[in-house]
């Protein structure tokens, strides 16, 4: 077995700071709200100076405006309209001074001194703010999940699943699984749970890459914390990376909607033209012949009109490399309340398990 290794020196990735010198409009909470959100989607730049309240009330007059503009609740809607906001409400700007924001009433979030030790203080989009808050609290908190026998304690910026149904699926499939243990794939690891869950069910060996440094950095916290170092190892890389070698198994959760991603959560949940044609191609070439491939996927790919052939139906076609062994459905439980995507489509939502194998002729 090798030392855990990190291939690259990671560029972890933070909010940046506003550069240049930005004409801004400073608000506080006596200002019109209604005000304030046509100002942002003007395309005006607002300076919060007094509550950390503040901030999250202006913020909710811009999605209520855009909510009322947007009744379109199809996902490509849906899109829209966090497209529009977010763009808004970059230009609603919090102060940062000597590495803690500046507002009253306001969180401390770590994340400050941590991701900035370079300067002090600056100017960071409330938005981003509130994501620093939430990941310092998960970060703070860690989270059980169903697979796992240990909290993970996901890094800023590391996509990690709210829901569970998929893991629960993959878990029993991989009580399951009779192949040799001694070497496994897990593509775009994310935080770590499934490269996790295969070191806690007896693989000897787990490379899992991503590319999203910071996720490659959550995993490697929670590795060195528990002692997983030899058994586990780490690259900063597209799909298979460097990889050398007969994976016994090669496991992929991929993104699970057609759509060009915007940033490096985004990747996490919407996939480009070319990726699983690329990824197939390079399964093919690290999976040992005895091996598994598997694939955590959803229906919501067809339920939301997103692609005219399923993109791993389109890979078992006559001719094709690989074929099925078995595919695993399980039902998703209700959605939030406050959601406003459609409870039908999350009704009719199953999540698959796709177990294939290399054609055998």
């Amino acid at each position: 077995m090798t030392e855990m290794n990190i291939k690259t020196l990671l560029p972890i990735r933070r909010p940046e700071p506003v550069q240049g010198d930005l004409e801004v409009t400073a608000v506080k909470k006596v200002t019109d709200p209604q005000w304030a959100a046509q100002e942002l989607l003007a395309g005006e730049y607002l300076l919060v100076l007094d509550f950390f309240s503040t901030g999250l009330t202006l913020l909710s007059a811009l999605k209520q405006i855009l909510q009322q503009k947007h009744q379109d609740t199809s996902f490509q809607g849906e899109r829209a309209l966090r497209s529009t906001f977010q763009a808004a409400s970059q230009r609603l700007l919090a102060p940062i001074e000597n590495n803690t924001l500046a507002l009253r009433k306001a969180p401390q979030i770590g994340w400050l001194q941590e991701l900035y030790p370079d300067r002090a203080d600056f100017l960071l989009p409330f938005p981003q703010v509130q994501g620093l808050n939430s990941s310092w609290q998960w970060f703070q908190k860690g989270i059980l999940f169903p697979v796992l026998s240990k909290p993970v304690h996901p890094f800023y910026g590391t996509y990690f699943p709210t829901r569970f149904e998929h893991l629960e699926l993959f878990g029993d499939w991989l009580e399951t699984f009779q192949g040799k243990r001694e070497s496994a794939l897990d593509i775009g690891t994310g935080c770590g749970v499934l490269a996790l869950h295969m070191l806690e069910q007896g693989f000897k060996q787990v490379f899992a890459t991503d590319i999203n440094p910071n996720a490659v950095e959550s995993v490697r916290r929670h590795a060195e914390s528990h002692g997983l170092e030899p058994a586990l190892e780490l690259e900063h890389a597209d799909l298979l990376g460097s990889f050398e070698g007969q994976a016994d198994l090669i496991v992929f959760n991929p993104p699970w909607l057609p759509a060009i991603p915007h940033s490096d959560l985004d990747k996490a949940m919407y996939f480009e033209p070319d990726l699983f044609e690329r990824f197939f191609a390079q399964a093919y070439e690290a999976l040992a012949f005895d091996g598994r491939l598997v694939l955590i996927f959803s229906t919501l790919i067809t339920q939301t009109g997103g692609g005219k052939l399923h993109p791993i139906e389109a890979a078992l076609q006559p001719g094709g490399v690989f074929e099925l062994v078995a595919k695993h459905e399980r039902g998703v439980r209700a959605g939030s309340r406050k959601t406003r995507r459609s409870k039908q489509t999350r009704k009719n939502e199953k999540v698959e398990v796709w177990e294939l194998m290399k054609r055998s002729s």
